[in-house]
């Protein structure tokens, strides 16, 4: 009896050591996959705590959220960082201060940097900049009379203005003098834009509204192919949309110039006047000479088609303008503009926003539909006037 209780004895300790040296291994191994082989699933994502800034470092855009109890997305953050790296590619205008001789040094003259005439936009690094001009300085705005201001304090001043003249958003282009290695912003595309998107308005270094895309239009109905008529609208303009200011999205790119009267213009819009100023500083702008429907944007009962740019009579009755490049290659009235080179026209490819793409003299091949046949030119690009 006294050797059965034993063995009885041996069993239970056996079973007993067992299985707490299974409950011990348990432990370490989930604590070894934890840190070592299970990097990516951290304890927040066991918590239901989920951290989205850090998605792309763990290469986890497949990450699918079931039943969460919190999440949270840190935009004020991403805002605030925004508005920093901005800081280097924006310049302040400030009426010229000259140094009287004999003024008291007590009392020197200054420049309120929290208080600016207005804004610019780096644009090149050595110097070009861009200013939505308040309705003030449109005819006083002079190389003599104002000087720019760095996030460095550095003082430089305005040696060139640019003849462009009249263009859309009050924009003007102007030179600092012996500026170099300044910080550029890239200008947002056409087709990086999307309705809802975050978006920052800045009209002062001190003023910052947060707001969103709430639409993309253009006017008029009949549009041109040498002009950009898009405009866009934002969420709560009583309270974000500001004159002469810029809009960039989270990347601090630029999407918008604001004007004196809040037209939203985008972009895209000046970048072949952007472009002109990193090559030769003069302004070559491209002109193909139709005026059209976008086809995306109208329904014509007799066409059965949701894209192309429609050839169409403009307010001035002209549908292709006389001895423009559309003109000399035999486009008519009617016709309906299908590609550009290998690019479509359709809601997100605007016949304008192509051409604008383009320098005067560029070969593009054009395809096109008439009386249901399609039909191809190669159209070399004039230079508008």
């Amino acid at each position: 009896m006294a050797m059965i209780n034993k063995l009885k004895e041996n069993v239970l300790l056996v079973i007993f050591l067992a299985a707490a040296t299974g409950v011990t291994a348990g432990i370490c191994g989930a604590v070894i996959s934890q840190v070592y082989l299970l990097s990516d699933y951290s304890s927040p994502y066991f918590n239901q705590d989920v951290n989205l800034t850090d998605l792309n470092a763990n290469n986890r855009s497949n990450l699918v959220i079931r039943d969460p109890k919190t999440v949270v997305v840190n935009q004020d953050l991403k805002v605030s960082e925004t508005i920093n790296s901005l800081s280097s590619s924006l310049v302040k205008i400030y009426k010229i201060i000259i140094p009287k001789v004999g003024a008291a040094s007590s009392s020197p003259e200054y420049y309120p940097l929290d208080k600016p005439l207005f804004m610019g936009l780096v644009i090149t690094s050595d110097g070009w900049i861009m200013s939505s001009l308040p309705l003030e300085f449109k005819d006083a705005f002079s190389t003599a009379d104002y000087v720019a201001l760095t996030s460095d304090r550095k003082i430089y001043k305005i040696d060139k203005i640019s003849i462009l003249k009249n263009l859309p958003g009050d924009v003007i282009f102007y030179h600092l003098a012996s500026a170099s290695n300044l910080a550029v912003r890239k200008i947002v595309d056409r087709s990086e834009l999307s309705l809802g998107q975050s978006l920052i308005v800045i009209d002062n270094f001190n003023n910052v509204w947060p707001t969103t895309l709430s639409s993309f239009k253009k006017t008029p109905a009949v549009l041109n192919s040498d002009s950009l008529n898009a405009r866009l609208s934002l969420a709560n303009n009583s309270e974000a949309v500001q004159k002469n200011s810029f809009v960039f999205n989270l990347s601090g790119d630029l999407t918008a110039v604001i004007s004196a009267s809040q037209e939203i213009v985008p972009a895209f819009t000046y970048a072949s006047y952007w472009q002109s100023f990193w090559k030769n500083e003069s302004t070559l702008r491209p002109t193909l000479g139709v005026n059209y429907l976008d086809l995306s944007l109208v329904r014509i009962p007799s066409l059965n088609l949701d894209k192309g740019a429609l050839i169409y009579p403009g307010i001035d009755k002209v549908a292709v303008m006389k001895n423009s490049p559309a003109y000399l290659a035999g486009l008519m009235s009617g016709d309906i503009i299908t590609w550009v080179d290998n690019q479509e026209i359709n809601s997100t490819n605007d016949l304008a926003d192509l051409i604008t793409k383009y320098k005067p003299g560029d070969k593009i091949g054009l395809t096109y539909m008439r009386d249901g046949q399609e039909g191809e030119f190669d159209i070399k690009l004039g230079e508008l006037k």
